[in-house]
């Protein structure tokens, strides 16, 4: 009986862990991994890449994004996308200018888009963002 009960709620408390991991995944203090003031880049991206979407919209599996496969991965998003970041993000974040974006572009692309005041770290009210982007119905939700 004993080893039924432990059992069930080594299951039940794993199960939890699972449904409350993409909540914690936008926790600021999650992705502050040194405690300094700001998330800098390494963090951002460290954070970032639990999400997959990058990983999720590359259909081809090259390691980049075209313009179609992000178009095919944002989906129904693609306005609001669009409206956080500015209509011309894709070429923006295209550094090399060959009509797909890189994982490490991607990454640049956001991170800049998410530190407003072009600081090089993401501070907490900055973050508000990301958390809202990535949570249910955001356009990283996938």
């Amino acid at each position: 009986m004993f080893n039924r009960i432990t059992s069930n709620l080594v299951a039940s408390t794993f199960a939890l862990s699972l449904m409350a991991a993409p909540v914690m995944a936008a926790n600021y203090s999650d992705w502050d991994a040194d405690g300094a003031s700001g998330i800098n880049n390494t963090e951002f991206r460290a954070g970032f890449e639990n999400n997959r979407a990058f990983d999720t919209w590359d259909a081809n599996k090259d390691g980049s994004l075209t313009q179609s496969e992000f178009d095919s991965g944002i989906g129904d998003h693609r306005q609001a996308f669009d409206e956080r970041y500015g209509n011309g993000w894709f070429n923006t974040w295209d550094a090399d200018s060959n009509s797909a974006i890189t994982k490490d572009e991607y990454y640049d692309g956001l991170y800049t888009s998410y530190d407003e005041n072009n600081n090089k770290v993401i501070e907490e009210p900055e973050f508000g963002d990301l958390g809202d982007d990535m949570g249910d119905g955001g356009w990283f939700d996938v």
